[in-house]
């Protein structure tokens, strides 16, 4: 089981950023293998705002959104009291990001490993729960 923070996402469909076609590659092959994703309700806001302010279009923005909400697999989990209070104490611990702390405190309430394109989660939560970039993951399938 798996969490994709935002940056994976909004990655795999920016053609100018390094990285992309591992972003691409790895949520290919999620779907493909019909791996469970547990995601924060979180990365549909993340998405669609991103989305929307970086290529200036609202309708595809949420098209998008839809699309990913619609993946097989996809779990969906609400930033409800007891998530906020997890991803308070991890974002403290961790010294993340708001949003960060979230798709963090989802992957180790529920024991998956985080994929992420952001440094920061993959260097400060190395010692709290499994962490990887999406080539590293790719690689790691390979094995």
């Amino acid at each position: 089981m798996f969490t994709l923070d935002a940056s994976v996402h909004i990655n795999a469909i920016n053609a100018t950023e390094p990285g992309t076609a591992a972003s691409q590659a790895c949520l290919q092959r999620l779907v493909g293998q019909q791996q469970t994703v547990i995601s924060p309700t979180l990365l549909l806001v993340e998405l669609a705002a991103a989305v929307a302010r970086s290529l200036d279009d609202t309708a595809l923005a949420l098209e998008l959104t839809q699309a990913v909400r619609a993946l097989p697999g996809q779990i969906w989990i609400a930033l409800d009291d007891d998530l906020a209070a997890e991803a308070a104490q991890l974002g403290a611990e961790a010294r993340l990001r708001g949003a960060d702390a979230v798709y963090a405190a989802v992957a180790r309430r529920f024991g998956t490993t985080l994929i992420t394109r952001d440094r920061q989660q993959l260097e400060r939560l190395r010692d709290l729960l499994p962490v990887l970039t999406p080539e590293a993951w790719l690689e790691h399938g390979r094995r």
